[in-house]
């Protein structure tokens, strides 16, 4: 017994699982493998995700386009039915009542109220017109003073175009040319347009040497392409674009200016007052800002602009008459040009944004009008424009 005992050896745990070590590996393989498909399923539904957003962006954007183009529809149709009423262009007519955010819904409503329609019994679109946000604003441009007057100013044997002829963006033969050289009058009028807009920097308190600055870069860009035309360069129908190894590009909107000499500063304070086209454009009194007047009128104070303006939101001016009538009641006789002076205007700046969700596009357009044809010049759209949204400092 007691030799048995002695011999007696513990048995090995493992021995009583000889499966255990293989259990193992294939638990973990099974997790691994677990965690894999996780992965993948993960990623496959992040990519289908992402995909559905994009698409849905996409779709978001392009109804904002054509939501926003048929915004720029009905703006051209008021427009071209204010040609139909009235011969002015004043503060106080429809289209320069400026459309505050509002949903898109409150229009459908109110045309359907008009029409005497029911609602539309489609949920899907009535809940996507209470999400859509839309609001605008029609800006005379001829309510401020142009800068592209400063380029012609500078050389007058620059094609002047008429905005009241819209062919003339097409035709040569509709061009009126003028030579500074041989008219003393076109030199007294490159001068006025100057003074017009040293005033115009003096009343704003902007600094005159970046007004120097954008004078000197355009008689450099209009000097390059005359100099061009004259030699029959080939290349002398790309001078739009100004190009020259002393000269900068030639501006093609107003926060372009910059590229002249204009201190982002000085361009936010110009907004209102100032703007770049591409047409030889005179001033509206009836919708330039007292600012403007000022700069326009040689020798009238600051506070009689004013005054002018205070009364012309009583009774716009419908003849240059009554105007002359206004001028004459103000402190001093003031002497005026009548060429660089109207009390209509055929160019139009349409600002339009929509807000659908998370997408806001912002565009602005420039509108021609001829009688009853109203014409897009030209369109922007994007984040860049709300540049010219921040407030002045």
């Amino acid at each position: 017994m007691f030799g048995k005992a002695a011999n007696f050896k513990p048995r090995d745990k493992t021995s009583r699982c000889p499966g255990l070590p293989q259990s193992g590996m294939a638990l973990i393989a099974a997790m691994v493998t677990v965690l894999v498909v996780t992965l993948l399923a993960s990623s496959a539904l992040w990519v289908q995700s992402n995909r559905f957003e994009v698409d849905s962006s996409l779709r978001q954007r392009n109804q904002a386009l054509w939501l926003l183009t048929g915004a720029l529809d009905w703006s051209r149709v008021i427009l071209r039915e204010d040609a139909r009423s009235s011969s002015t262009d004043t503060l106080v007519e429809p289209w320069a009542v400026p459309l505050q955010e509002a949903k898109l819904s409150s229009f459908i409503r109110a045309q359907n109220n008009a029409s005497g329609q029911t609602a539309s019994d489609n949920t899907q679109d009535e809940t996507l017109t209470e999400q859509v946000f839309l609001s605008g604003q029609i800006t005379d441009v001829q309510s401020k003073l142009n800068f592209y007057n400063l380029f012609l100013a500078s050389n007058a044997s620059t094609p002047n175009i008429n905005p009241a002829n819209p062919t003339a963006l097409n035709s040569g033969s509709t061009l009126t040319l003028s030579n500074a050289n041989t008219s003393t009058g076109t030199t007294s009028s490159a001068q006025g347009v100057l003074m017009s807009f040293t005033r115009l920097f003096q009343v704003l308190q902007l600094p005159m040497n970046e007004l120097d600055a954008v004078n000197a870069q355009l008689k450099a860009i209009s000097q390059f392409a005359s100099a061009n035309r004259k030699s029959d360069n080939p290349l002398a129908s790309n001078n739009a674009s100004g190009m020259s190894s002393s000269s900068a590009l030639m501006p093609q909107r107003f926060e372009q200016l910059s590229w002249l000499g204009l201190s982002e500063s000085s361009i936010r304070l110009l907004l209102p007052h100032a703007t770049w086209v591409p047409y030889s454009s005179a001033v509206n009194l009836n919708t330039a800002s007292a600012e403007v007047v000022y700069a326009q009128l040689a020798g009238l104070d600051f506070a009689d602009a004013q005054r002018l303006i205070k009364a012309r939101e009583n009774k716009p001016w419908q003849t240059m008459e009554q105007f002359k009538q206004a001028l004459s009641t103000q402190s001093k006789p003031i002497s005026i040009n009548e060429g660089t002076l109207q009390l209509s205007s055929p160019l139009f700046e349409v600002r339009g944004q929509l807000r659908m969700g998370q997408t806001t596009i912002t565009e602005k357009s420039l509108l021609l009008r001829d009688n009853s044809s109203v014409q897009i010049v030209w369109r922007d759209r994007g984040a860049a424009l709300r540049f010219l949204d921040l407030k002045t400092p």
